[in-house]
């Protein structure tokens, strides 16, 4: 990460960044390690389409009047997902993981009505805040070449951790889940600028701790670990 941001950046309005910022910090991290292993509700707006191909399976989440569109592996699910009046957020994991046992995972976030106040690269260096901020070890930070969405403005990076406490614990249904050794996350994140919303999918992977000079997931390899998501594109 070139500088760390002050989180009061100027030209976005306070309570905008207030609830990006926050809502970042809540879903930023979930729980329990497994040993890295890429993959080769209340959502009403999700729609399965047909199979892309004979691995993947074409997804279209409608998302604050836009369609974001990417795939899947054929043998993942819809972990969790929830929509409220200004966020949006659905998380995928393989079959047979839930939300505190993943060590892959998919997610789609939308932020309604913030494309004016802050800037795709400028919501990605204040994701890496909030790692920075609960990292133990090593922080990862690597930006990597955007190019526009069907016209939509983007930014790229891969973010991580080369290890996360053992106290990142996630509620889910009332119940408490923490890990009991320390663990490594990284992913890919991509941001992308709608209309008037901001929208941002990430794959990510976590287990074993890491050498931040040798991250599971770095520029040389980084097109091979989205190959199954890809392609994107929103309407």
């Amino acid at each position: 990460m070139k500088k760390r941001l002050d989180k009061d950046c100027k030209g976005m309005r306070p309570s905008s960044f207030h609830f990006v910022f926050t809502f970042i910090s809540s879903l930023l991290f979930a729980v329990s390690p497994l040993s890295f292993a890429d993959d080769s509700s209340k959502d009403s707006a999700k729609k399965s389409l047909p199979k892309s191909s004979a691995n993947k399976q074409l997804q279209q989440l409608v998302i604050f009047g836009q369609t974001f569109n990417f795939n899947l592996p054929v043998d993942w699910k819809l972990a969790y997902s929830e929509q409220q009046e200004t966020m949006y957020s659905a998380e995928f994991v393989p079959m047979g993981q839930e939300l505190q046992t993943w060590s892959s995972m998919v997610c789609v976030q939308g932020f309604k009505g913030v494309a004016e106040d802050i800037e795709p690269q400028e919501f990605l260096e204040t994701m890496a805040n909030v790692y920075l901020e609960s990292c133990q070890g090593e922080m990862v930070f690597e930006d990597l070449p955007s190019e526009p969405l069907g016209g939509h403005e983007t930014a790229s990076a891969i973010i991580g951790c080369t290890q996360m406490p053992n106290t990142h614990i996630k509620s889910i249904k009332g119940v408490a889940y923490s890990s009991a050794t320390s663990l490594g996350e990284i992913g890919h994140y991509t941001v992308v600028k709608g209309k008037a919303d901001l929208y941002l999918i990430h794959k990510s992977i976590r287990g074993n701790t890491f050498n931040k000079v040798n991250p599971p997931v770095k520029a040389h390899n980084y097109q091979e670990f989205l190959s199954s998501i890809m392609p994107l594109s929103l309407h």
